[in-house]
């Protein structure tokens, strides 16, 4: 909690999504067969790990 807490303060105040920021939050993204996206955060296995 404490690791996504300090990443969140990083970007919490910002006023564009740079690609730097999309590759420390974001994983990948897969297109499921209707279009829709999934997408996998980095720190979402932290999570089910604690």
């Amino acid at each position: 909690m404490k690791k996504l807490k300090n990443e969140l303060k990083e970007y919490i105040h910002f006023n564009k999504l740079t690609p730097e920021m999309l590759h420390r939050l974001v994983d990948r993204i897969e297109i499921k067969e209707d279009g829709s996206p999934k997408i996998y955060y980095r720190f979402a296995n932290d999570f089910l790990n604690e």
